[in-house]
C-alpha cells in the first residue's frame, strides 16, 4: 500500500507546484496544500520547492476529521 500525505506551500507557490504537475486544493483553515500525493512523490517536490524560494513540508495524512495538530509534521529545509 502506498503511503499518501500532503504537502503544505505557500498560496503564492502555487504556480511552482502546477510547474511540478501537482494539483493544488486552497482552504481557508488550511491554506494552500497538495493533497495526497505518495510519500516518495513529496520527498521530490518538497526538495524543489526550496529551489524558487518556496518553504514547504509534509504533513502525514490523517484519518477523515483528525485536525492538523493530531497529525505528525515534518519540515523539511
Amino acid at each position: 500500500m502506498v503511503d499518501l500525505v500532503d504537502i503544505a506551500i505557500p498560496s503564492n507557490a502555487r504556480t511552482a507546484a502546477e510547474a511540478l504537475g501537482l494539483q493544488v486544493h486552497h482552504s481557508v483553515t488550511h491554506g494552500a496544500r497538495v493533497r495526497q500525493i505518495p510519500h516518495e512523490e513529496a520527498e521530490i517536490a518538497v526538495e524543489c520547492f526550496p529551489d524558487w524560494g518556496f518553504p514547504a513540508r509534509i504533513v502525514e495524512s490523517g484519518p477523515e476529521g483528525e485536525s492538523p495538530s493530531e497529525r505528525g509534521v515534518r519540515r523539511v529545509a
